[in-house]
């Protein structure tokens, strides 16, 4: 038990998390985007592959030329459960128990095996995910580049847009996020470091206390709990400096995987009535899970202006010039 709380394990499960897929067509490029809703419970399907049988022909695709350090034998021969055996310096029966999931494997188990079999980024994820052992952040990159199409399509989106990374560092911005949100323009913007430490971010959070900080400190609790995200237990030791947000992180046990598809009020120049109220949702790139991309939307019957001339987006994620007018 430590700040972050304990870690509870499960044991192997395989499970897809359910998920909305938005195909769209942008500039003759098809984006698909696995919408980020309220349910992220996983389901069961009979169409689910045996991870079992999976580990089994990732072996069997080996030949013992194959493993990295060598190992003695017909360079031509299979990798055998015999010879996994021995490399992890395991009995056969123990090896063949951690391959049938009978028995859980630990983080340095599968990065051993995922070295051994030559695992894809997505096989050793799928591996990690099976055994119940959280994904490395190796795993994912720490600050995927945003493809052109996707930067063009976020300004194109008629309302406040920005890309983040998995560190909730803000990597681009739309116009209209630039007019809603001035703070996403400072260098080293950070979603939970502006919205959670007191400046202009927090500020805009009409019902901070009850509206905003509970669903930001649960979304941070959840990723700050995967075993070597060092980057988001800095945010935490940031943001806990503050004394109000200590407090509520103290007094809270709250885990979210996010904090999208809720309807909270903020102050937004311009709009009408005030405090706003705005709707934040987010949508993940398939191809660059990442990466996310939060929207702003008016909701109960709170207006946008009109956007000015002259607005524009920006972020490092275009060598922090414009890009679009949004």
């Amino acid at each position: 038990m430590g700040l972050l709380g304990p870690v509870v394990r499960k044991g192997p499960t395989w499970s897809r998390p359910e998920q909305v897929v938005s195909v769209m067509p942008v500039m003759g490029v098809t984006l698909a985007f696995a919408a980020i809703g309220r349910s992220g419970m996983p389901h069961s399907s009979p169409d689910i592959p045996d991870m079992s049988d999976l580990l089994r022909q990732w072996r069997g695709r080996r030949r013992i030329a194959d493993i990295p350090e060598g190992a003695a034998g017909n360079p031509d021969g299979p990798v055998t459960q015999t010879l996994m055996a021995q490399l992890l310096e395991v009995s056969p029966r123990h090896y063949q128990r951690l391959e049938s999931g009978e028995r859980p494997m630990s983080s340095d188990t599968i990065a051993r095996i995922s070295c051994l079999l030559g695992l894809h980024t997505d096989e050793a994820r799928a591996l990690y995910r099976w055994s119940g052992r959280p994904v490395p952040p190796l795993l994912t990159p720490a600050a995927p580049e945003i493809p052109h199409e996707l930067l063009d399509w976020m300004d194109s989106l008629p309302c406040g847009a920005l890309w983040e990374g998995p560190d909730f560092g803000i990597l681009a911005y739309n116009a209209r996020a630039a007019r809603n949100w001035p703070w996403v323009r400072r260098p080293g913007a950070n979603i939970m470091l502006d919205l959670l430490l007191e400046g202009p971010g927090r500020r805009q959070c009409a019902e901070w206390e009850e509206r905003w900080a509970p669903l930001l400190l649960a979304q941070l609790r959840q990723g700050s709990l995967a075993e070597g995200n060092t980057a988001l237990r800095a945010i935490v030791d940031q943001v806990c400096e503050d004394p109000r947000v200590r407090e509520l992180w103290n007094s809270t046990a709250d885990l979210r995987s996010h904090s999208y598809g809720t309807t909270r009020p903020m102050y937004l120049p311009g709009w009408e009535p005030r405090p706003a109220w705005i709707t934040i949702m987010g949508w993940q790139p398939l191809h660059a899970p990442g990466l996310r991309l939060v929207t702003g939307t008016a909701a109960r019957g709170s207006r946008e202006p009109d956007l000015p001339d002259g607005v524009q987006g920006g972020g490092p994620a275009r060598g922090g010039g414009h890009a679009g007018a949004g």
